[in-house]
Parts: C-alpha cells; structure tokens; sequence
C-alpha cells in the first residue's frame, strides 16, 4: 500500500504542476498577469490546452487510485479524508464538466472560462494540500 500511495503523491504532485502551468499560461495570454513564459498568442492557448489534458488525465487517474486506497479498504471518516474527498468529488464536477461544455463552445461557458479554470485550480490545491502536503508533512513528523 504505501508504494501505492507513494505512486498516488507523485501524480497528485505532476497534476498540481500542471495545473499551475494551465493557469498561468492562461492568465498570461489574457494579459492578466505579467509574462513568465516568453511564450506569445496561441502558442500559450497551445500550452494551457495540453498541460490542461495532463491535469484532466492524471485527475481522473489519480481519483481512481484514490478510491482504491481510501476508500475499498475501508470508509474512512476522519476529518481529513472527508475534506479530500469533498475536493476530490468537487474536482471531478468542476473538471468535467468545464471540459464538457467547451468542447460545445457554449457563449456562457466560453465567457466564464477563465473564472472557471481559477476555481478548477482552487480545487485542485485543495486536494493536492489534503493529500500530499498532507504526506510530507506526516512523514517529517513521524506520523507515517
């Protein structure tokens, strides 16, 4: 278990990078902050797409190794558990369904686009910090 918990920490770790990569070269192309990447135009919308699909895969990835860690052995309902599964499960809502409706370019949808990454990635944090910093933080204090 704890090679596959190992395994789970550096995906979750792999998706937080990647998804802190699609909200920054999202935030730059919009101008919203200054550059980072000497990136321009579609060529950063390029790099948010792909670095986008890397945070959807390893989500989806991630979560079913989730589930199969914390939740099949047993339903595990200490405080920490429940607040990652909650980001976990919002997570999921939040990825998908953005996926979803702009790959229908829906007008509504395309203009809440970025409001919509920017809580995808809050989300993401929230997971990434009820588990892995989580980890880390176990095994320094000698609780793992």
């Amino acid at each position: 278990m704890n090679s596959l918990a190992f395994v789970k920490g550096l995906i979750g770790l792999i998706v937080f990078i990647a998804a802190i990569g699609a909200l920054a070269t999202q935030l730059q192309s919009r101008k919203l902050i200054p550059a980072i990447f000497r990136l321009k135009g579609p060529a950063l919308l390029k790099w948010h797409r792909w670095l986008g699909r890397i945070a959807l895969g390893g989500t989806v990835l991630d979560g079913m190794l989730c589930m199969e860690v914390g939740l099949y052995p047993a339903l595990r309902t200490d405080t920490r558990h429940l607040i990652h599964m909650a980001f976990g499960v919002l997570l999921a809502i939040a990825l998908l369904s953005k996926a979803w409706v702009l790959r229908r370019k829906l007008k509504w949808a395309l203009r809440r686009a970025v409001s919509w990454g920017i809580v995808v990635f809050i989300l993401e944090a929230g997971v990434f910090g009820s588990a892995t910093v989580f980890a880390i933080w176990a095994r320094i204090v000698g609780l793992l």
